[in-house]
């Protein structure tokens, strides 16, 4: 394949094309002055996994370019904080004196003294990037100051609330708690309760810290906190929230309270319900039956989101059952590849020799391996060698 496919594959967003590719060349093959030209056209359609692909074959980031500054110029100066993520992935050191992202810092401090990219679709994200770097810098800013950069845009899609709430939830302290709790339960804004919410559920996922051999947790409080929200929560963004939360506090026999919002008439909602439900029992049982009859129902859920998360659980799910099995058969010919795949590894990790055929059958196909790209073509080879090979 020439530059000028790569260069068009990239144009309309088929990563999986580029993807394939690299996999089978060398950066020497693929020559320097074409990966660079491959490199910005990424940078340029905002494809930030091609971006770091092309970075870690050593790309040079820093190379000026023809007729307009260097790519973590650009990416600083047009607020594309993806792009900028993959591009400082390389090995530069943040704490030198001529780092990229000192540089990339000032760029994105100017544009938003300035305003640039004000308008434009999607909004820049120059304040996430400004957050990141300061964090990567050793400046850590107050929870109001990182909140308030998330409520510009108010949008939990964005990445300015993205990054504002990542470094929250990286302190994993009491204090950042507290003034998490505060904000959970502010009823005058819903955003910003929304990301008071948020908070909660990222300091969740933070490993538990010690000093003095004294472990620091909030996991009661936590749940002390979310329980009533469960039964009251309107908003569907901050009930999921509160559900994903919730399970990450609680123990295993507590968060059956999910169950009752995996009928829950939002997508999202029963999405985050299947993705935080586990077959596993405290008390050692086998298999939970009330969780399993919540799976098989959100694995035909008419939502695709919906069923492929379910069918991922039950995938990597340790339990086996003749129900369970029944369910993952008969998604074998769902249209979504994915979910193909879900259903059949979880055959195969079972044993059964009709889900290892239906992989290899998968993987044997060169379109499957494009359309798939560098996860589910990850996932497809992991299931493939975790299967048991079929009796001789």
């Amino acid at each position: 394949m020439r530059l000028p496919s790569l260069l068009a594959a990239v144009e309309r967003g088929d990563d999986p094309v580029v993807f394939d590719f690299l996999d089978h060349t060398t950066p020497e093959a693929l020559g320097r002055d074409d990966a660079v030209a491959l490199l910005t056209a990424a940078a340029y359609a905002g494809r930030h996994e091609v971006v770091d692909r092309l970075v870690v074959r050593d790309s040079d980031v820093t190379r000026p370019r023809a007729g307009g500054p260097d790519l973590v110029t650009w990416a600083a100066r047009h607020g594309r904080y993806r792009v900028l993520q993959a591009l400082l992935s390389s090995r530069h050191d943040p704490l030198a004196p001529d780092s990229p992202h000192r540089r990339a810092l000032r760029v994105a401090q100017d544009a938003l003294r300035t305003g640039s990219g004000a308008g434009t679709e999607p909004p820049p994200a120059h304040r996430a990037i400004v957050t990141e770097l300061e964090a990567a810098l050793g400046v850590h800013r107050s929870p109001d100051e990182l909140l308030a950069r998330a409520l510009v845009h108010a949008d939990p899609d964005h990445d300015d609330w993205f990054s504002s709430l990542y470094q929250l939830g990286l302190r994993a302290d009491q204090e950042t708690f507290d003034w998490a709790r505060e904000l959970a339960t502010d009823r005058s804004s819903l955003a910003r309760r929304r990301f008071g919410l948020d908070t909660v559920q990222f300091l969740g996922l933070a490993p538990s810290i010690s000093v003095d051999d004294i472990e620091l947790s909030f996991d009661s409080e936590a749940v002390e906190l979310l329980r009533p929200m469960l039964q009251d929560e309107q908003d569907p963004y901050a009930l999921g929230t509160v559900i994903a939360a919730f399970t990450s506090y609680s123990s295993l026999d507590e968060s059956h309270v999910v169950l009752r919002h995996s009928g829950h008439p939002d997508p999202r909602v029963r999405r985050t319900v299947a993705s935080c439900l586990t077959l596993a029992r405290a008390d050692g049982a086998a298999v939970d039956r009330a969780v399993l009859g919540a799976l098989r129902r959100l694995a035909a859920d008419p939502d695709p989101d919906v069923r492929e998360t379910a069918l991922h659980q039950l995938t990597w799910s340790s339990a086996d059952t003749p129900e369970l099995r029944a369910v993952l058969a008969s998604q074998l010919a769902h249209p979504r590849l994915e979910a193909r795949i879900a259903a059949a590894g979880g055959l195969a990790l079972r044993g059964d020799p009709c889900g290892r055929s239906v992989l290899e059958e998968i993987g044997a196909d060169p379109e499957h391996r494009r359309t798939l790209g560098q996860g589910g073509l990850g996932d497809l080879r992991h299931l493939l060698t975790s299967a048991p090979a079929p009796p001789t």
